[in-house]
């Protein structure tokens, strides 16, 4: 990853931080999570549903993972094109 991706991953990181602060073991309330995602970023529906989803499914570690595997191979937007 370059400085340019790395410089835009943490402004995304802290943006996202900054929408959905919540005090450490409360449980998420994932319909109000893309309620945000869709009202506050400017996510379609399903969009918001999708990003929500997999945030919940998968969690950071297989994600992060995900996102390593498409910069590498310079995959900017995928098939579905959210």
């Amino acid at each position: 990853m370059n400085q340019k991706e790395s410089d835009t991953l943490d402004l995304a990181i802290q943006e996202y931080a900054d929408t959905f602060s919540m005090p450490k073991g409360e449980p998420i309330d994932w319909k109000q999570v893309e309620a945000k995602l869709h009202n506050e970023m400017d996510w379609t529906q399903d969009g918001a549903e999708q990003v929500a989803s997999l945030a919940r499914n998968y969690g950071a570690f297989v994600l992060r993972n995900a996102l390593a595997l498409a910069i590498s191979l310079e995959i900017e937007d995928g098939e579905f094109g959210y």
